[in-house]
């Protein structure tokens, strides 16, 4: 087969002179095809940013739609905390409430915080889920399995108290669960450092601070022992209520009592002060259960103080 040679002419408009490219057949097929093959490629990387602006179009609105289901699991989450916090005090409530209607402790107590369910209940409705939304919507149904149970037993606690506390009016009427004065709790029950002498001593009640003059109530239906002076104890107020209590309130500034007297809940007995062994304005709150000193935290159901 001859060999072809292509030749391309180019003349200048100004006729300066004439330039000749000489070309092979060979030469021309080579660059035709590459030039379409460039074309082509092209073409492709072109349609592949497209595809790919409307893929990176679409996935924006997913991103906005992931934060937000993260932001709102965020919240469930922080619900399902507050909500078990809120348990765990009404737990507490009901403690202190059964030992003011002398009942047992609640034992189905100890089988809260057990509950939950299997993955089978749920499997059926999160199999088009990924891993990672699978395990988060099987741990939330258990959370929430777990404090529908303990709220359920809750439920239950609190109708036994009910039906107690409707046995038992006048006793409880004589309990004393309420503080007898609104302040700050500085000093609690048990071994405490003495403020006199350093040592360590044994604290038989509650010291809540307030202003001097504040009204001191009493915390349950009794009749009045005692209000006088004692030694330590400066001005001094002491109601025998029903079941072997006692209370005791020092350091008053005024007694409004009198020995043999009658009093209610709320009614106002005397006035905080600072008399005897004190540093300051404050009551000296106890209670005494058979002539022995028990904790009168036991017994205030004033859970905002309690938490202070």
């Amino acid at each position: 087969m001859t060999k072809r040679d292509y030749t391309i002419l180019m003349i200048p408009s100004d006729k300066s002179g004439t330039r000749r490219f000489t070309l092979s057949r060979r030469f021309l097929v080579i660059s035709s095809v590459v030039l379409m093959a460039l074309m082509g490629l092209s073409g492709i990387l072109i349609m592949d940013r497209i595809h790919l602006e409307s893929k990176v179009s679409r996935l924006i609105p997913l991103e906005e739609r992931a934060a937000a289901q993260s932001e709102l699991l965020d919240r469930f989450r922080n619900r399902l905390r507050q909500v078990d916090q809120q348990l765990g005090r009404l737990r507490s409530f009901e403690s202190q409430l059964r030992v003011m209607a002398s009942l047992q402790p609640n034992k189905r107590n100890n089988d809260l915080g057990v509950g939950g369910v299997s993955k089978g209940d749920i499997i059926g409705r999160v199999g088009k889920l990924g891993p990672g939304e699978r395990r988060l919507a099987f741990r939330l149904d258990r959370q929430f399995k777990d404090i529908e149970s303990r709220a359920e037993m809750q439920k239950d606690g609190f109708g036994d108290l009910l039906r107690a506390f409707r046995e038992k009016r006048v006793s409880l009427a004589h309990t004393p669960s309420i503080l007898p004065v609104k302040g700050w709790l500085t000093s609690g029950f048990g071994r405490r450092k003495s403020a006199f002498t350093g040592r360590q001593e044994f604290h038989s009640g509650i010291d809540i601070v307030a202003r001097r003059g504040t009204p001191i109530t009493a915390p349950a239906d009794g009749i009045v022992i005692k209000a006088r002076r004692e030694v330590g104890y400066g001005k001094t107020v002491e109601i025998r209520h029903m079941q072997g209590i006692i209370t005791r309130f020092a350091h008053n500034h005024k007694l409004f009592v009198q020995v043999g007297q009658r009093v209610q809940r709320g009614d106002v007995i005397a006035a905080v002060g600072s008399t005897g062994r004190s540093t300051g304005p404050h009551l000296h709150y106890e209670v005494r259960l058979n002539g022995i000193a028990v904790n009168p935290l036991l017994y205030i159901v004033d859970w905002d103080f309690a938490r202070r």
